[in-house]
């Protein structure tokens, strides 16, 4: 699992996550920490793109749920982005589609806070 992180100079509270790879137990914590840190920072707009992750357990779906309760309690919020076919069965499946905003692009999904 690699983890990019985009800043966006337009807005000091936004920027966007990429993630690639699988998104297993193995890395859930590393990448929770990861994004907290990114809220402590004070980044309360975030998106996550998914449009290279290959795989995603039950931990990774808790990330999502995580964060999206973490920036509720700031007044912020988190979009995902660009989730591909099999993740997107996933949310389904588990019925956590409805807690999300989902985006088919970056930019499109930085409009939306406007």
């Amino acid at each position: 699992m690699e983890l990019k992180i985009k800043k966006l100079e337009q807005d000091s509270k936004m920027c966007i996550v990429y993630l690639e790879g699988r998104l297993d137990v193995h890395y859930s914590t590393e990448i929770e920490e990861a994004i907290n840190a990114l809220i402590k920072e004070g980044y309360t707009k975030l998106l996550i793109n998914l449009k290279k992750v290959s795989y995603l357990s039950s931990s990774g779906l808790r990330i999502f749920i995580a964060i999206a309760r973490e920036l509720k309690a700031k007044d912020g919020k988190v979009k995902l982005v660009e989730m591909p076919e099999a993740v997107k069965k996933i949310f389904i499946v588990v019925e956590l589609l409805d807690m999300f905003e989902i985006y088919n692009s970056d930019d499109e999904a930085i409009r939306s806070f406007s």
